[in-house]
């Protein structure tokens, strides 16, 4: 009896311990996720937005705008860890957490043999647009990984809307992803904002009234002048309006004029607010997710240069109209139920002139006597001949058929090639298809790179890299971007919310840790081809 009564009250004790330990399980993961999870996301990207604007124009900011967003988790080393530094594949990344050779994106066109042209990366002859009277449709047709906002989508069956809006249909398209809510971006020949029918067979009314108050025509016959903060020209005009007095505006050419100045990026705002306003969002079952890109930064940073007082002016512009567009979000939605993070697609080299000047490279790269040079080596070592399908921005496509009717090995024609390249000064790397299917790539951080740009289904034969400071434009005082270099590389990453520690942190990051930490942050799955890590040390 005693030993039956010791073996009970032994168990009674197991189980008394038993209890607390299992009680203890709830709380300790109900800890992990004590952070409220959003209202809602916005998604912020500034196409051609240089880190070091975050620095040069900070005195001259206000309260509200890129200082609010600092006063979040700031990353001052993120760089892209690929080569092809364009709009299209800058957002596809930033959407996918994945390179162009995963999520398809290997630049804003790219060669395709089987059609015998180039193709766009959001075109879709399949679609029509809706809004527009006529025009090429548009959709995620090349996109092949999965984005943020669709995973969004999925872990809520649905109920999380995705809206993303761009002046370019690129920016908009890549970050909307494959199943977005709604997706909108500018008619270049009216500023209507427009969709196709991949997303929608009409306009929704809000839309359609947005378009009919025709929003252009408030910038209509306005001089673009400096802020009287713009450092070296406050005040002063920089450029004349760009319609004559008594000219019918806005049009078709007010309107390609238009984002070329910072007032685009003011009115991309306003309809994004009006976004949130008619599709309630934040205001729904489930986190909703606004990803917006400003496209004018890209426009003007072309035109001018990242040392220009344009860019200068647009940086504090856009600064002012952010700030303006949070109070918005603040009394819409309130900024207590808000995230919002910031990057962007690439960056900007000095204008040829401007290198030149201050004898940091060869300045201007005129592709005419790359290419000239690679026939020339083909003709010698082939003969006469029809040999290069494409010469494209960062591709060369070699003519196959031909190659195979005269029994030449496709590597040995890329091998020449890629030699008469590597002749060139402006040229600083030429790397082979071979060599990338082949595993024979250089183990060197620009051929990594390469490698991260380079897809199998869709890259050409021959991939060139120029040299630093080295710029495709046709001018001296214009610029561009596409280069592994860091000053196309280096863009921001900010995230701002509750679920974000604050404070600068230095430790090296890429833009495609961005969707990742945001899916980690929620707790729902990685976008499909995700390369990213979440940036752990920034969550609470």
């Amino acid at each position: 009896m005693r030993k039956r009564l010791a073996i009970c009250l032994f168990i009674c004790s197991l189980a008394a311990l038993w209890v607390p330990i299992r009680a203890a399980a709830p709380q300790a993961a109900g800890s992990a996720t004590s952070i409220r999870k959003p209202k809602l996301i916005i998604m912020l990207v500034i196409d051609q937005f240089r880190y070091d604007y975050l620095l040069r124009f900070r005195p001259e900011f206000v309260q509200g705008g890129f200082n609010l967003l600092l006063g979040g988790a700031n990353f001052v080393d993120c760089r892209y860890d690929y080569a092809t530094t364009a709009t299209c594949p800058g957002h596809a990344t930033l959407a996918t957490g994945a390179y162009g050779n995963l999520n398809g994106i290997i630049g804003n066109d790219w060669y395709e043999p089987a059609l015998h042209k180039e193709v766009y990366c959001a075109a879709d002859p399949g679609v029509q647009l809706v809004g527009a009277p006529s025009g090429t449709g548009m959709s995620p047709h090349y996109l092949t990984a999965s984005t943020f906002g669709d995973e969004l989508r999925l872990a809520s069956g649905l109920k999380s809307r995705v809206v993303s809006i761009s002046w370019k249909d690129r920016a908009a398209i890549m970050l909307g992803g494959h199943m977005p809510s709604a997706v909108y971006w500018a008619d270049p020949r009216t500023a209507h904002f427009i969709t196709s029918t991949y997303y929608t067979s009409a306009l929704p009314y809000w839309v359609k009234v947005f378009n009919a108050h025709d929003p252009a025509k408030e910038y209509c016959g306005e001089p673009w002048r400096a802020l009287p903060e713009t450092p070296g020209v406050g005040g002063k005009i920089l450029h004349p309006a760009a319609t004559a007095p008594g000219e019918p505006c806005p049009s078709p050419k007010f309107s390609v004029h238009l984002p070329s100045t910072p007032f685009a990026n003011e009115m991309e705002l306003k309809f994004a607010e009006a976004a949130i306003l008619n599709d309630r969002l934040g205001h729904g079952p489930a986190t909703d997710l606004l990803a917006i890109s400003l496209s004018a930064n890209d426009y003007i940073g072309h035109g001018y240069g990242p040392y220009s007082p344009e860019v200068a002016d647009a940086t504090l512009r856009t600064d002012r109209y952010l700030a303006a567009f949070f109070r918005r979000v603040d009394e819409l939605v309130g900024l207590d139920n808000v995230w919002i993070t910031l990057s962007a697609d690439h960056g900007v080299a000095p204008t040829p002139a401007f290198i030149l000047e201050h004898h940091l490279g060869p300045g201007r790269l005129d592709p005419k006597p790359v290419k000239e040079a690679i026939e020339q080596a083909l003709a010698k070592t082939f003969g006469p001949g029809n040999w290069i399908a494409d010469f494209g921005e960062f591709y060369i496509n070699l003519n196959h058929p031909a190659l195979k009717e005269h029994h030449i090995s496709v590597a040995h024609a890329e091998e020449v090639v890629a030699e008469a390249a590597m002749s060139a000064p402006t040229i600083r790397a030429a790397y082979t298809r071979t060599q990338f299917l082949n595993g024979q790539l250089p183990n060197t951080p620009l051929a990594r790179k390469a490698a991260n740009s380079y897809n199998p289904t869709r890259s050409g034969d021959v991939f060139l890299i120029p040299q630093p400071f080295a710029v495709i434009t046709g001018g001296m005082t214009g610029t561009s971007h596409g280069t592994p270099w860091n000053y196309d590389a280096q863009v921001p990453l900010v995230f701002w919310g509750k679920a974000f520690k604050p404070g600068t942190y230095t430790t090296p990051v890429q833009p495609i840790n961005l969707a990742s930490t945001l899916a980690a942050a929620l707790g729902i799955t990685q976008p499909s081809a995700a390369q990213g890590k979440p940036l752990s040390q920034i969550l609470k």
